[in-house]
């Protein structure tokens, strides 16, 4: 269909129907869409500073990995018997103490 002017509507020219079905190429300068997305991750001052403690401050009391007591406390909590209520009771006492 071809429109000539506002008044004059010609129907004797095949329609560009046939045309509009195919799929539109992207224009060249369009821009593409991305495959992946990119997570973006932002920290504190505070937070980027933990990195830069000395690996001996991350142990507790600054002494060495134990791995005979890590491997003993692993067995215990994997058979059950690691949480006894004497220990439970001692770390709710030294927790009430932190908030008392």
């Amino acid at each position: 269909m071809q429109i000539y002017g506002p008044y004059r509507v010609s129907t004797a020219q095949p329609s560009a129907a046939n045309s509009r079905s195919q799929a539109q190429k992207p224009a060249a300068n369009a821009p593409q869409p991305r495959s992946s997305s990119v997570d973006q991750l932002d920290l504190s001052a505070g937070a980027s500073n933990v990195n830069r403690m000395a690996p001996s401050s991350a142990v507790a009391g600054g002494g060495e990995i134990r791995i005979d007591r890590v491997a003993e406390l692993r067995r215990q909590i994997s058979d059950g018997s690691y949480e006894t209520p004497e220990k439970l009771d001692a770390a709710l006492d030294r927790l009430l103490d932190q908030f008392a």
